[in-house]
């Protein structure tokens, strides 16, 4: 059994997540620690971030108060393609992660939604290509 519980789910960059942590395992885990991370998900290649970790140890069961300072970003975002998320996770080398809590990070704390932009400002190396193509024809 493990579990974290987070004081509030919804912070603003340079905010403090806080809250506790506890766990109760099988076996004494090998260096046993409990992570401030951010992930992407959706389609695509998904990436995560640690941003700062506190060791635990090597017991079998414990419980421990954590707070971690937050950074200005990323900001929590959803969108078609892409998410950004931010979590505090519960992790031990050997048996990989045994706990994720999820929470929101941004100026106004709610995950921000992305739209679809009508007309980019930019246009991709391909775009260039198809405009000058259609004008010989």
């Amino acid at each position: 059994m493990t579990t974290i519980t987070l004081q509030r789910k919804d912070l603003r960059p340079f905010e403090t997540v806080s809250g506790r942590v506890e766990w109760r395992l099988e076996k004494a885990p090998r260096d046993l620690e409990l992570r401030l991370c951010w992930f992407t998900r959706g389609r695509g290649t998904e990436e995560a971030g640690t941003v700062a970790q506190i060791a635990l140890g090597d017991r079998a069961e414990g419980a421990s108060d954590f707070s971690f300072e937050l950074p200005a970003g990323p900001w929590s975002v959803e969108g078609r393609l892409l998410g950004i998320g931010w979590a505090v996770e519960l992790v031990a080398k050997r048996q990989g992660g045994l706990a994720l809590e999820e929470f929101v990070m941004s100026p106004d704390r709610v995950s921000r939604k992305l739209r679809e932009v009508a007309e980019p400002r930019s246009e991709t190396g391909v775009g260039r290509w198809l405009k000058r193509f259609s004008r010989k024809s």
